[in-house]
C-alpha cells in the first residue's frame, strides 16, 4: 500500500525545504493558508508534482501542507531563516519604483499634446526604460531562484518582464545548450514550472514564444574557442530584445531579467561585462560573493570618475551633446539558506529531464485503488501532457552543419589587418561520414526564414545568429539504408531541412 501523505503546519516567514532525487516524483498539496514556490503560488488543494528538484515552499502568513511519498524525499525540514526571502521582495520593490518611474517618464515632449502616459510608440515621447537586471554569482548561488522570484513578483502586478537566461548548462527557457529570451505574462509562471529546471510553457502565454539561440555545448568554460559564438549570439540577443520593447511601452517600462552561468572568473568575467555592456544593464545583483562584488564596484566607480573627468574638460556645448556611460547599480544580495550544491549527477539528471519535458511536456500521475477484499497495492500510471511523433528522414534530405571556429591569431594576419571571414563557420557534414555516433544527439532545427536568408547569402551567421524552430533528437542511424529516425515534438515533416549539431545529447 502507499505511505499516507504527511502534514506539516509552517508558521508565518518560515519555509518548507525539500530535495527530491532523480526519478522520483512527490505531491505537494497546499491544504490551508497561503504558500508560494519562488514567487509562484501554490493553488488550494491542488496537489504539485515535484520531480527530481530542490525546492523551498515560502510562506507570509503561515500554511499547512501536505507532502507523500516523504520517505522518498532526500530531505525535508522547515526553516524560519528565510531574513534572504525579506531581501528579495524588499529588491523587487526597487525594481517595482524603477518600473512606475518609466511609465511615468513617458509623457509628451509637446505641452500641446496633452497631460498624462502617452501609451502609442511614436516619437513624440521621451522613452525611460524600466530596469534591466543582470544576475550574477557563481554556480549554486540561486541566482535562478531569485530570477523566478523577481519574474512571479512582476507578472502578479500585471508586468510583462522579458526573462533572459544565458546559462547554457541549465536553461530555464529552453533545453540545454542553449541561451533563449521569452517576455513572460501570469499565463507563464506556476508553481508547478517554479519548481522544474525549466519555465518550458513560457510559450503559452498571450506574449508569444521564446527567442532561443543554439550555441551547442552545456559546459560554456570548456569552449573557450567558441568566445566569438558566444559574444555575437548575446549581442543578436540584445538587438532583439531591444526591437521588441521599442514597439511597447509596458513591456519597455517592465524591463529585463537576465540569468547568467556560474562561471565568474578569467573568461567568465569578461562574459559579464559585455553582457552589461550589450544589454545595457541598469542594475546588477551580485549574489553570495564578496570578491565578485568588490571587482565590479571598483570597476564601475573607476567608469564613473572617468565620466566625470570627461565632463569636467568639455564646454557646455560639448554637455549637451555628450551622451553619458550607463553606470548600473550596484546591489549585493544574500545567499537563501536553502540554496545547497548540486554535484554532476544531479546536474546531468536535471539536463536529461529538461530535454524529456520539451519532447512529452508535464507528467501526470494517476493511482489506482487497489479492492478493498485484497492486499494489492496501488496501481500508478504516467501519462504524459505530449506525444512526440518519429520521423524517417534520409541522409540526403537532411543538412547536418556543425559550427567551427577557424580564429587566426595576430601573428598569422598582416601588420594592422583584422580577419575579413567570419570567425565561426559552418562545415556541412557529408552524407557519408554520418555514423552511428550521432544517435542519441539532440539537433537543433534552424528557422525556414533563417534557411532562406542563408541559402541567398551563404553568410554563416544568418543560420548561427538566428532563433531556431525547434529540436529533434536522433534516436537511430541506419547506415546500410542510409536514414535517421527522429524524435519530433510535433506530427508532421520538419519545419527545415538544415540541422545543427553540437554536443549535447540525451539518453531517455
Amino acid at each position: 500500500m502507499s505511505a499516507k501523505p504527511t502534514t506539516h503546519t509552517l508558521p508565518a516567514e518560515s519555509e518548507l525545504r525539500l530535495e527530491v532525487p532523480p526519478n522520483t516524483t512527490v505531491l505537494i498539496t497546499l491544504k490551508s493558508g497561503s504558500a508560494e514556490i519562488f514567487g509562484a503560488e501554490l493553488p488550494p488543494d491542488r496537489p504539485v508534482p515535484l520531480s527530481s528538484s530542490k525546492v523551498a515552499i515560502f510562506t507570509w502568513h503561515g500554511a499547512t501542507i501536505e507532502v507523500s511519498d516523504e520517505d522518498s524525499l532526500d530531505i525535508l525540514y522547515v526553516s524560519e531563516e528565510t531574513e534572504a526571502n525579506v531581501a528579495y521582495v524588499n529588491t523587487h520593490a526597487q525594481l517595482e519604483a524603477m518600473r512606475d518611474e518609466a511609465l511615468g517618464g513617458l509623457l509628451p515632449t509637446n505641452p500641446q499634446s496633452g497631460a498624462g502616459v502617452n501609451t502609442n510608440n511614436n516619437n513624440n515621447t521621451t522613452e525611460v526604460e524600466g530596469p534591466r537586471v543582470l544576475l550574477v554569482g557563481p554556480s549554486d548561488c540561486g541566482k535562478s531562484s531569485i530570477a523566478r522570484i523577481l519574474s512571479s513578483y512582476a507578472v502578479k502586478l500585471s508586468r510583462l518582464p522579458i526573462l533572459i537566461d544565458l546559462d547554457v548548462s541549465q536553461n530555464m527557457l529552453s533545453v540545454p545548450g542553449t541561451i533563449a529570451a521569452s517576455q513572460l505574462s501570469v499565463e507563464c509562471i506556476s508553481a508547478e514550472s517554479n519548481a522544474t529546471s525549466s519555465i518550458l510553457n513560457c510559450g503559452s502565454g498571450s506574449a508569444g514564444m521564446p527567442l532561443v539561440l543554439w550555441y551547442g555545448s552545456e559546459d560554456l568554460s570548456a569552449n573557450n574557442n567558441n568566445s566569438e559564438l558566444y559574444t555575437a549570439q548575446i549581442d543578436k540577443l540584445a538587438e532583439s530584445v531591444d526591437a521588441r520593447l521599442s514597439k511597447d511601452v509596458d513591456a519597455r517600462s517592465s524591463g529585463i531579467i537576465v540569468n547568467t552561468s556560474g562561471w565568474i572568473e578569467g573568461k567568465g568575467y569578461e562574459y559579464i561585462l559585455h553582457v552589461m555592456e550589450a544589454l545595457r544593464i541598469n542594475v546588477v545583483l551580485v549574489v553570495g560573493h564578496d570578491r565578485l562584488y568588490s571587482m565590479l564596484g571598483t570597476l564601475l566607480k573607476k567608469n564613473k570618475g572617468k565620466e566625470e573627468e570627461a565632463l569636467a574638460s568639455m564646454t557646455d556645448a560639448e554637455k549637451l551633446m555628450y551622451k553619458k556611460v550607463l553606470i548600473p547599480k550596484l546591489i549585493k544580495l544574500p545567499r537563501s539558506g536553502g540554496v545547497v550544491s548540486r554535484d554532476v549527477g544531479f546536474r546531468r539528471a536535471l539536463r536529461m529531464s529538461s530535454i524529456h519535458r520539451y519532447f512529452y511536456g508535464k507528467s501526470n500521475k494517476s493511482s489506482t485503488k487497489p479492492s478493498t477484499n485484497t492486499a494489492s497495492a496501488a496501481a500508478t500510471t504516467t501519462q504524459y501532457q505530449f506525444t512526440p511523433s518519429l520521423l524517417e528522414v534520409s541522409f540526403s534530405e537532411v543538412h547536418i552543419h556543425k559550427l567551427s571556429n577557424i580564429s587566426l591569431s595576430a601573428s598569422m594576419l598582416p601588420v594592422s589587418a583584422k580577419q575579413s571571414t567570419d570567425p565561426i563557420q559552418l562545415v556541412t557534414i557529408p552524407s557519408s561520414e554520418i555514423t552511428t555516433k550521432l544517435q542519441q544527439c539532440i539537433l537543433a532545427v534552424c528557422h525556414p526564414s533563417a534557411v532562406e536568408k542563408y541559402e541567398q547569402s551563404g553568410v554563416a551567421r544568418d543560420l548561427y545568429l538566428a532563433g531556431v524552430a525547434g529540436f529533434v533528437a536522433v534516436e537511430k542511424v541506419d547506415v546500410g539504408k542510409e536514414r535517421l529516425s527522429l524524435l519530433s515534438p510535433c506530427v508532421g515533416s520538419l519545419p527545415s531541412c538544415h540541422l545543427l549539431l553540437g554536443d549535447v545529447s540525451w539518453l531517455e
